[in-house]
């Protein structure tokens, strides 16, 4: 009983150091210019941000569980000068859950979000004036382990 509950804390601690790993891995982005086909240019920032954070593990007078594997997936939210909404997605926490249970799961443990935010600028020349327009696209990226409780 004991070398289990030891076994449970030393896998939490290494998938804990993992994920910090790759969130020192992940750094913010400098600015740079791209040139479109008509001659305009677009300028586009982008900074990444990431959050980590390991679940509560279940222990051992909670329900037992099965690891499934790790799942993956990504949400995008399009959004104008004005911070109104374009367009979007589901967000990753449900789509993480659906891919859990296409591997015949039914919950997530360990969840790790990355959140890239780019904001782009687009000089437009309609007769004659000249207008900037400013969108900004978040994309989130998650990952996490899909389990599938024991009944």
């Amino acid at each position: 009983m004991g070398k289990n509950r030891l076994a449970l804390h030393l896998a939490a601690i290494l998938g804990i150091v993992f994920f910090a790993f790759l969130a020192i891995g992940s750094t913010s982005s400098t600015p740079k210019v791209i040139s479109d086909p008509t001659g305009e240019e677009t300028v586009v920032s982008s900074k990444t941000t990431s959050n980590g954070r390991v679940s509560n593990i279940p222990g051992p007078d909670q329900r037992p569980f099965e690891t499934l594997g790790l799942v993956f997936a990504k949400s995008e939210t399009k959004f104008d000068q004005n911070g109104r909404e374009i367009s979007s997605q589901e967000g990753v926490v449900t789509l993480l859950l659906r891919e859990a249970q296409k591997l015949g799961g039914n919950d997530i443990l360990n969840l790790r979000t990355d959140e890239n935010v780019v904001v782009t600028q687009v000089k437009i020349k309609e007769s004659g004036n000249e207008k900037t327009i400013i969108t900004r696209t978040v994309t989130v990226t998650g990952s996490a382990l899909a389990i599938k409780y024991r009944n």
